[in-house]
């Protein structure tokens, strides 16, 4: 007897038009109206399957606290709210990409030369990458940070890359209990059965060129929240103090580690004291895979 893949007659069902209808309503939903930060730079979180709001507070507050000016906003895409259902149902991640992708192209040719960036956990890392992919030439956004991704590690980024002036931040942990055990059973967010990129970090064909950045975890890392866990890397602290030196353009204070009543110290200074404290940490960081890079 021929078994059927989960939620394969429902696919079957939906008309994609009524798909990508309720997609888009649910990003103009999420988007809001025009914001005059926007000239400063947009940034767009993506939440992993079900959107379950991991991520949806701390990582505006650590932009925010890192010195960003521009406007940070939630993609939501899940239609629903389930994590199983999305992680199978991938016709949902891969439109909900489709309209992001409009909608950084519509950011850009309103505001030319602006930084677009984005940062997505999990199942949310797959729409990240499709986003990038849908971008209408000649716009290109600027850089992407996948945390905790359940995208195939194999999974070629060089059409993402070439809509894009900056790199792909891929931050893998290999004892991410989600990317370990459900994500094992029902497949990466691209429909693959391989290790997901939050597990070793992205290995595929672009890997070697230069724009795929791979950070695995450390014990130097633990301070800013990021102990191996599947959403460690949306917390405040580590958007602050690791995530934005790397997407934001260098400013004082960009990537300084700060608490509501540290909010008049030196931001650099701080900065430094942190980067300084972390290599004295015992351990060296995990060898990268073959052909990535690892940016200290």
């Amino acid at each position: 007897m021929k078994r059927n893949r989960p939620g394969r007659g429902l696919v079957q069902r939906v008309p994609v038009s009524r798909v990508l209808a309720a997609l888009a309503f649910a990003a103009t939903w999420s988007g809001g109206c025009a914001d005059p930060a926007e000239k400063f730079g947009r940034t767009w979180y993506i939440d992993g399957a079900g959107n379950w709001g991991f991520g949806l507070v701390d990582v505006p507050a650590g932009l925010k606290r890192a010195g960003y000016r521009g406007v940070v906003s939630n993609h939501r895409w899940s239609l629903t709210l389930n994590p199983a259902l999305d992680q199978t149902l991938r016709f949902i991640a891969r439109g909900s990409g489709a309209v992001l992708g409009a909608e950084i192209s519509d950011y850009l040719r309103r505001n030319p030369g602006a930084d677009a960036n984005i940062i997505a956990l999990s199942a949310g890392t797959g729409v990240a990458i499709w986003a990038a992919e849908s971008i209408e030439p000649p716009h290109m956004m600027n850089s992407i940070a996948l945390v905790g991704s359940s995208l195939s590690s194999r999974y070629d980024v060089s059409k993402a890359l070439k809509h894009m002036r900056g790199n792909i931040y891929c931050y893998y942990a290999s004892s991410d209990p989600v990317l370990q055990g459900p994500v094992r059973l029902l497949g990466t967010i691209d429909g693959s059965f391989d290790d997901s990129a939050g597990l070793v970090g992205l290995r595929g064909r672009a890997a070697a060129s230069g724009r795929v950045v791979n950070i695995g975890w450390s014990s130097r890392y633990v301070p800013l929240g990021w102990t191996g866990g599947h959403a460690d890397c949306t917390n405040w602290k580590f958007v602050n103090g690791e995530i934005a030196r790397r997407l934001l353009p260098p400013s004082p204070g960009i990537g300084a580690p700060q608490t509501p009543r540290q909010a008049d110290a030196d931001a650099a200074g701080q900065r430094d004291s942190a980067l300084a404290a972390a290599d004295r940490d015992q351990g060296p960081a995990p060898s990268p895979p073959a052909g990535a890079i690892i940016s200290p």
